[in-house]
């Protein structure tokens, strides 16, 4: 009845809206003008704000304006899980069998991104509620001796 009568389709203010349904306004503008200015130089970005202001909604509209043929964006929503658990979902989302071992899988994720033909971008929502093991890894993943091109870009 309420659909029918204010002739929706659909939720008017879901929790995960489609990009294509988003308003997309100056601050989703400015915010994709920033995030495409970090994929052409930057290694690491931040993205904040207060609750509800469309954060997840910007990146998410974001990764559906990438060139498929030159990103690879790898999306990660595993707050919650111990720094092993998170190296490992990554190596799979990279299409890999994790190995054995912190070194071994840091390894796979560098040789992986690197020999990549695209661009490896990693989005991890909700990176604040990371626990302080899992920043550390990915302190040491911003801060790994890449080689002349940079093929791992992080966006926390």
């Amino acid at each position: 009845m309420f659909y029918e009568f204010y002739s929706l389709s659909g939720l008017p203010f879901e929790e995960r809206i489609a990009p294509e349904k988003m308003l997309n306004d100056a601050r989703f503008g400015n915010g994709l003008s920033r995030l495409e200015y970090f994929v052409q130089g930057g290694m690491t970005a931040l993205v904040t704000g207060p609750t509800g202001v469309g954060k997840s909604s910007l990146l998410r509209l974001f990764i559906q304006k990438l060139p498929a043929n030159r990103y690879q964006p790898l999306y990660l929503h595993l707050t919650h899980v111990e720094s092993t658990s998170f190296l490992r979902s990554l190596v799979i989302a990279l299409g890999e069998k994790p190995g054995l071992g912190k070194d071994r899988i840091f390894a796979q994720i560098q040789n992986k991104t690197l020999t990549n033909d695209r661009v490896t971008i990693l989005i991890i929502d909700e990176a604040h509620l990371l626990n302080e093991d899992a920043l550390t890894d990915l302190r040491l993943l911003i801060s790994a001796g890449w080689e002349d091109e940079i093929k791992l870009k992080i966006i926390l």
